[in-house]
């Protein structure tokens, strides 16, 4: 998803990350104190991913026509789950999405190889701090 939101996001002077930069640094104000990606950006890249998923499960059909009110519960939904997080994690959910724009912003700067992205995927991840089912 960091890939994806790189791209329709951050990479080229005219995208919402180039164009109201000034406002990621105001967000900083927070309790991560670092830039954080936004609420609406996490959801609509959710939502797109739900409808290639949604697309996939149709068959990969050839003629797909893609309208906003088509999915427009599933991006609500996106939204009213993050601010739940927000709202029940109020201390981890700034931290999360400072974390993803940190990883987005390394991806702008860098080129890296395909291995060194899987390593930092997997990093980014923490298997070793989550629970395990029993």
């Amino acid at each position: 998803m960091v890939h994806f939101m790189k791209g329709h996001y951050f990479n080229g002077p005219k995208l919402v990350g180039a164009v109201f930069a000034h406002k990621f640094t105001e967000i900083a104000k927070n309790k991560a104190n670092r830039p954080e990606v936004t609420i609406p950006m996490v959801a609509l890249t959710s939502t797109s991913v739900y409808v290639a998923l949604f697309w996939k499960a149709q068959g990969s059909p050839p003629k797909f026509n893609f309208t906003g009110n088509q999915f427009s519960k599933v991006y609500v939904f996106h939204v009213q789950f993050l601010e739940d997080l927000k709202k029940n994690a109020p201390q981890k959910f700034p931290k999360l999405m400072a974390d993803i724009f940190a990883v987005i912003e390394d991806l702008t700067r860098t080129n890296k190889a395909g291995t060194d992205l899987k390593t930092d995927a997997l990093a980014f991840l923490d298997l070793d701090g989550m629970d395990e089912y029993i």
